[in-house]
């Protein structure tokens, strides 16, 4: 009962930053070849810690509804898979690959939406 309403909803969201989680910080266990030998292991290492530190923010912060952190997680997730995507469009990538990206940073925006007037979820009492 500590997570707040909508639980359901919130319960997806620490799913999808949870997966993202894991899937950044795969970047540093392997990273893409392809984007290391174009790009250099720098700029994999700044998108995925992007990623990764925006994900852990958001999971901290989307159960009990803190959302000028979860804002924050969702601003360095949105710009780790804007960079990501970016550097697919720039190795010329195809049209599926870059869009998956952008389906997030989509995602992400109507989460923003959905909290942006105010520091922390209301409590119903």
């Amino acid at each position: 009962m500590k997570i707040a309403e909508p639980r359901v909803r919130r319960l997806l969201y620490f799913g999808i930053y949870v997966g993202l989680m894991i899937l950044g910080s795969s970047v540093f266990f392997r990273p893409p070849a392809v984007i290391q030998n174009e790009f250099g292991i720098a700029l994999i290492y700044l998108f995925g810690g992007l990623i990764v530190m925006g994900a852990l923010l958001g999971a901290f912060a989307v159960l009990p509804g803190i959302w000028w952190l979860e804002r924050s997680g969702l601003y360095a997730m949105a710009g780790g898979l804007a960079m990501y995507a970016g550097m697919l469009i720039l190795l010329g990538a195809s049209f599926l690959v870059t869009v998956l990206p952008a389906v997030f940073i989509f995602v992400f925006a109507l989460r923003w939406l959905d909290i942006k007037e105010f520091l922390l979820a209301p409590r119903e009492e």
